[in-house]
């Protein structure tokens, strides 16, 4: 019953890991002159980013775990709110809210 929005979860999720790739790559190769803090803690972040990007891939490509996984999530909180509405909110705020730290290090680091 959860899957379709569960892949919908899994794809914004993968969207906005590849967002936080695309910012830190061009925060790193073309953003005006960095610190200490950000000449380091970009590429390690960008590294963070490509592994989970990869994971994120192979997992939609295989055997489908992470939409496995998502579908649990969203059956459980279904019980524990007592309605499908409130999980699909819960979800999509909580992707929202993941996917926005990730796109927020970036800019992080370069103001340190």
């Amino acid at each position: 019953m959860n899957e379709r929005p569960a892949k919908m979860g899994a794809w914004a999720y993968l969207l906005l890991t590849a967002a936080a790739l695309i910012i830190s790559a061009y925060f790193f190769f073309f953003g005006p002159p960095k610190g200490n803090i950000a000449l380091f803690g970009l590429p390690v972040w960008m590294g963070y980013t490509v592994f989970v990007l990869f994971k994120s891939i192979s997992d939609m490509i295989g055997k489908r775990q992470r939409i496995a996984n998502f579908t649990r999530m969203l059956d459980r909180w279904e019980d524990a709110l007592g309605k499908r509405s409130s999980a699909l909110a819960l979800l999509v705020f909580m992707t929202l809210a993941v996917g926005g730290v990730k796109i927020a290090v970036p800019f992080i680091l370069m103001m340190i």
